[in-house]
């Protein structure tokens, strides 16, 4: 009997330990800061890396389509001196430590020769380098080149020119994020028609 009256003790004082367990309010907020402060700590690095990044990205954009804009509407030649001032520019622009590339391209479009209708077929024509210069770390864009960018150059008529502005920057965002590192995520491919003159000149020296 003595131990039928223990056993209901225990099963009863279980009990009244659970709902006592279930209705304390009382805790360490410590022990659930060093769970949480990690992950918190992450994601508030990572949203603020991310809006870098993007706010740096849409600044090379809108500097890479201004260089791009100022040079359509030159109707002399341009030369090095004023390729300089285009990357002084960029760096006033992009309120950035650098370093920065540059490539500023001439393409123009040949249609190739008309058919005896008078119609010229689309698979015949070919764009065409007239001109490229460089600062930083490109290398001059070439006529085999345009290959791989068809896609995005206009369509032009024949003999039409187009100038083909590239930028690209080196990031280091403030909190090391994955993909956010590489330069590429930078880069930025622009173009404008000349504006004011059948096309632009370059002028050596």
């Amino acid at each position: 009997m003595t131990a039928t009256y223990f056993t209901r003790f225990q099963r009863i004082k279980r009990r009244l330990s659970v709902r006592a367990f279930l209705r304390d309010t009382e805790g360490s907020m410590t022990i659930e800061m060093m769970l949480w402060l990690p992950l918190i700590l992450t994601v508030i690095a990572g949203t603020f890396s991310l809006h870098d990044a993007f706010r740096y990205k849409t600044l090379n954009t809108k500097a890479a389509y201004t260089i791009s804009d100022a040079i359509s509407r030159e109707t002399t030649a341009i030369d090095g001196p004023y390729l300089d001032g285009m990357v002084d520019l960029m760096a006033f622009l992009t309120r950035s430590d650098g370093p920065y590339s540059l490539r500023v391209t001439l393409v123009r479009f040949d249609a190739g020769e008309d058919t005896t209708d008078g119609t010229t077929p689309a698979a015949t024509g070919e764009y065409l380098v007239e001109w490229s210069q460089t600062r930083g770390e490109f290398g001059e864009l070439q006529t085999m080149d345009l290959a791989d960018m068809t896609d995005q150059l206009p369509v032009l008529l024949d003999n039409e020119h187009v100038i083909v502005v590239e930028t690209e920057t080196d990031y280091i965002p403030p909190f090391a994020v994955p993909a956010l590192n590489e330069a590429r995520m930078f880069y930025t491919f622009g173009f404008t028609r000349p504006r004011f003159a059948p096309k632009i000149t370059w002028a050596e020296g």
